[in-house]
């Protein structure tokens, strides 16, 4: 049950209903109960997996004021979940038994749903009681529903417990809640299965085959990834948020226009929002505090420690490590040369100057997206190779048109030029929509114009996962 799935929608709507006439006092129950419901249909080892290390975080959060050995302890049974999380992913045959036709897999145990987000969410839950900077929960079902919670539990945000825990016994919902919460859920699956999804065959054409492309075909290609990923997720964001809007919550924003950064600096503090400011609160500023006598070799040591981290984080792999790498080497020379830019900002028309960093930003991070979706650095090697030679194709038709396209049929054109038309329209016009989504009116040429681009447009039978469901 993924949350651009039907079900999903008939599962929100009665958990919603009942969620609105329920008294207060049960809310947190409800919610618990239909958290664990929706990830038991998953798997029954990611809801097992679940309930074990909320129960282990909850217990020791308890006892790690006083005893240094459990604090430490905790982080590294949380910690260990990630890892084997990322190792675990890699096998495809699985680990399992099989009791009377009864299946039951324990590679479910490490690649169980939303494992590395809410692991996350129990390091700093720890990490914060730990040093005192909030008490520990007394509430075994508020903490349940903080690393359970349905909406995120599966990609986030990664929600901070001083940001989730104290709402719970206050939410109150509203008309507004609901219209808010209603809209922004139909924005989010329009960017899912209109924008994101049709883009996935022309990705897909050139990342997973070995065909020698032409140089424009393969940086298209990586062009139109970026703009799939960030279409996916960001759609899932809006997807979750607008689902626990509903539910009376507020989650944290995690996009903020991130396509139109004009340094790799600015781009991270508008992409996956919420765990770029987990790292950096429980990485890179504990880090640079200890060197801070080095001054800005500590910043370097900082951004380095934690992309490297990151990388790993998402995947251990070689094209995790050098997507991070990209990075790292992108913010330390941001860094170095701050004042040069600046200066040079200045001796330039404002405009010109702030398109040219976008349009150079946007190349960066695209090229750096190569390692993260290619299979193998090998492969990600041959297309970087691929978009540096033989740039322009002999044929445009059967050259460029028809691997993006998928075909060089009339038909396969269109849908590949309307599907990049609507993806620049709405990342041309993407603050005028956010604004229009989180009116507390209800629209209804909104909802009927978003719903209607999603039957005529949307890609319904491609059964495409959310690109960080893999995370």
């Amino acid at each position: 049950m993924t949350l651009n799935s039907p079900l999903f929608f008939l599962f929100l709507f009665i958990v919603v209903f009942i969620n609105y006439f329920i008294s207060k006092s049960l809310r947190a129950t409800l919610l618990v109960a239909a958290s664990f419901l929706f990830i038991g249909y998953y798997n029954i080892e990611s809801l097992i997996t679940l309930v074990v290390f909320s129960l282990l975080n909850f217990f020791l959060a308890k006892k790690v004021i006083a005893n240094r050995s459990l604090y430490v302890l905790a982080l590294f049974l949380n910690i260990s979940a990630i890892l084997l999380f990322n190792y675990f992913s890699k096998i495809t045959n699985g680990l399992g038994v099989s009791i009377s036709g009864f299946q039951f897999s324990f590679t479910h145990f490490f690649i169980a749903l939303g494992l590395s987000f809410y692991s996350l969410q129990n390091i700093a839950y720890i990490t914060e009681v730990r040093f005192k900077r909030i008490q520990s929960e007394s509430s075994l079902i508020n903490y349940l529903l903080y690393c359970s919670f349905f909406p995120k539990v599966i990609s986030g945000p990664v929600m901070l417990p001083n940001e989730f825990l104290p709402r719970i016994s206050s939410v109150t919902i509203t008309k507004s809640d609901l219209i808010i919460g209603f809209k922004r859920l139909l924005l989010g699956l329009f960017k899912k299965i209109v924008i994101a999804d049709r883009l996935v065959a022309a990705v897909s054409s050139v990342f997973d085959f070995n065909s020698d492309y032409a140089g424009i075909t393969t940086i298209t290609a990586a062009y139109l990834f970026t703009i799939q990923m960030y279409f996916d997720f960001s759609g899932y964001t809006d997807m979750a948020m607008g689902a626990a809007k509903m539910l009376g919550f507020e989650l944290k924003e995690n996009f903020d226009t991130p396509l139109r950064s004009s340094s790799v600096t600015e781009f991270w503090r508008r992409w996956h929002i919420s765990l770029i400011a987990w790292f950096t609160k429980y990485i890179y500023y504990p880090l640079v505090y200890r060197l801070r006598d080095y001054k800005k070799y500590a910043a370097l040591a900082g951004i380095a420690v934690t992309f490297i981290l990151s990388g790993l984080w998402h995947r251990i792999g070689f094209t995790f490590i050098c997507w991070a790498l990209c990075h790292v080497f992108y913010l330390s020379f941001e860094l170095l040369t701050k004042r040069s830019r600046l200066n040079l900002s200045e001796k330039f028309n404002n405009i010109f100057y702030k398109s040219f960093t976008v349009f150079l930003v946007f190349n960066a991070v695209c090229f750096s997206n190569i390692f993260f979706r290619a299979e193998s650095v090998e492969k990600a090697i041959h297309l970087i190779k691929n978009s540096c030679t033989h740039f322009i194709p002999a044929d445009w038709l059967s050259g460029y048109i028809a691997p993006l396209a998928v075909g060089g049929h009339q038909v396969d054109e269109f849908n590949f030029f309307t599907s990049i038309f609507i993806a620049l329209f709405v990342l041309l016009f993407e603050k005028k929509i956010n604004r229009l989504a989180l009116k507390e009116n209800y629209s209804i040429l909104y909802v009927v114009l978003i719903m209607l681009l999603i039957m005529v447009f949307g890609i319904f039978n491609s059964g495409t996962r959310f690109i960080y469901m893999q995370f």
